[in-house]
């Protein structure tokens, strides 16, 4: 028999030590990308963008303040679903890939999250979010739990085989949503990371595991990052680099209850400043395509300062965070985590390497974008300002660390040479321009899940060619079965229409929830 569950009469919201950083970077980066949206959007298509990115931005807000699993799960939908239509916007055949690509992985991450929260709520008897980490390593269903949180979490942050995810979603969405998704939307990951994973009491085992497929991430998402050809792509390979670090943080945490704090601080740190800088990275370039001559090049040298706050340079928010995490794995007994930490600086030149084919790709030569750019170039100021000093100042102890280190020789130089690294790296491959050249065309934004949505796509058009089969079915007109076939594809294609699907997804899940509580 269930036990009976409390806290069901309502929704319910509440700010928290948890709470606070994360309502803090999601309602600055979705008003902020709302701002520039606004301002950079033609005016005939402002209504239709806007319709879109509202719902997701308040599901993208509210998510953060959310105390109870019901509210979690649907704010958390209602961020992602709408996403689609941000992602299409533009109605090409490759944005419409991406989004089917998206749409398609946010319905199986949503699944994943909704069974991990119902087995929470059943096995505890409560649906609070505060009391899940302490409890999950007693809980009988304890492994599969984590097992799906980890699942719908490495979905949405983009881990290995799905890093794909996150470049398909910057690459063809416009600039201002783009930002949200970029600084916001991925960073709700970090987030169900507090909520939904046990803060120690797992076998080593775990942790050994989740750190390795973040160790895996961070590297094999810069690789792909350094071969693809579009600036918001690279920047959506970097996001998945990036978040493979925060999942080696929260993997530090679910086995040694001493160690699940500084995760913790490591999780919180490295969401707040890799969520102002990719947002103003993604704002970067587009305000550097709208300006001409010396603004331009002005707007280039502003683009260093989240650059370089993601490789981690001195006195940035990115050596702040790195600290964060060092000190959480160093805390850790056994081969795979002094394996893991003594591969994190090398993971920095991979960051590197990064921003500095971001920086080639996105000086170019191209021609101005046309509108007004004052403020659009006032919205992103303030984001870079935000980027050089919020993780300085944030109220905690997980900076305290890198406040001490700042200005030790030690510290600098294991912040600089990564960068320095990739740079001469990067000078050396300009020389064989040619041979450089080739290879770095060789990955599409997406990588295999373009290639897969690709195939999946021809294969299914090719069917369609091929002729019916004659089954020795009893004659009918050809006008009556081609009005017949016709009726069925609109049916058909209602159903699959996204809001339709979407809602439909949404309903069955409170329904489920609802059976599963009562």
């Amino acid at each position: 028999m269930m036990p009976a569950l409390s806290g069901m009469a309502a929704f319910r919201f509440a700010l928290d030590e948890t709470s606070v950083p994360f309502l803090a970077l999601f309602a600055t980066v979705w008003m902020l990308s709302g701002v520039y949206t606004l301002l950079t959007t033609p005016a005939g298509d402002r209504a239709r963008l806007l319709a879109y990115f509202a719902p997701s931005a308040i599901g993208g807000i509210g998510v953060a303040a959310t105390a109870d699993a019901i509210s979690f799960y649907l704010c958390f939908a209602l961020m992602a679903l709408p996403a689609w239509g941000l992602i299409t916007h533009t109605r090409t055949a490759d944005a419409r890939r991406a989004g089917a690509v998206y749409l398609t992985l946010t319905v199986i991450g949503e699944a994943l999250l909704l069974a991990a929260l119902v087995l929470l709520a059943v096995e505890t008897g409560t649906t609070a979010l505060s009391g899940y980490r302490g409890a999950i390593p007693s809980l009988p269903s304890a492994a599969l739990i984590t097992a799906l949180a980890l699942a719908a979490i490495a979905l949405k942050v983009g881990s290995l085989p799905f890093s794909g995810i996150l470049p398909l979603s910057y690459t063809y969405t416009p600039a201002g949503p783009a930002a949200a998704l970029a600084g916001a939307s991925a960073k709700v990951g970090a987030l169900a990371m507090l909520r939904l994973l046990p803060a120690g009491g797992m076998p080593s085992g775990w942790a050994d595991a989740v750190m390795l497929l973040g160790l895996a991430t961070a590297f094999g998402a810069a690789i792909l990052g350094v071969l693809t050809t579009h600036p918001r792509a690279v920047l959506g390979y970097s996001s998945a680099s990036q978040m493979g670090l925060v999942l080696i943080a929260a993997g530090a945490g679910l086995s040694d209850p001493g160690v699940a704090p500084l995760a913790y601080g490591a999780v919180v740190a490295y969401a707040l400043h890799h969520g102002l800088a990719k947002a103003a990275l993604v704002l970067g370039d587009d305000v550097v395509q709208r300006l001409d001559g010396r603004t331009r090049s002005v707007a280039l040298a502003a683009l260093a300062i989240p650059a370089l706050a993601l490789v981690g340079a001195p006195l940035t928010s990115g050596f702040v965070a790195k600290y964060a995490l060092k000190d959480a794995v160093h805390a850790l007994d056994g081969d795979v985590a002094h394996l893991v930490y003594t591969l994190l600086s090398w993971a920095a030149v991979g960051t590197a390497a990064l921003m500095v084919r971001f920086f080639a790709l996105t000086s170019e030569r191209r021609e101005p974008t046309p509108g007004s750019t004052r403020g659009a170039t006032l919205t992103w100021t303030v984001l870079l300002a935000l980027v050089a000093v919020v993780v300085w100042v944030w109220p905690a102890t997980w900076n305290d660390h890198a406040a001490s280190s700042a200005f030790s020789p030690g510290s600098l130089w294991t912040a600089v040479w990564p960068g320095l690294l990739a740079l001469g790296g990067w000078m050396a491959a300009t020389r064989w321009r040619r041979g450089a050249a080739r290879h770095a065309a060789t990955v599409r934004p997406g990588d295999a899940l373009t290639l897969i949505a690709t195939w999946l796509s021809a294969r299914a058009d090719r069917r369609a060619l091929l002729p019916a089969r004659d089954v020795g079915t009893p004659a009918v007109s050809e006008g009556r079965l081609s009005t017949m076939r016709d009726t069925l594809l609109d049916a058909e294609r209602s159903y699959l229409r996204w809001t339709v699907a979407a809602t439909t997804f949404v309903l069955l899940a409170i329904v489920f929830v609802l059976l599963a509580l009562f």
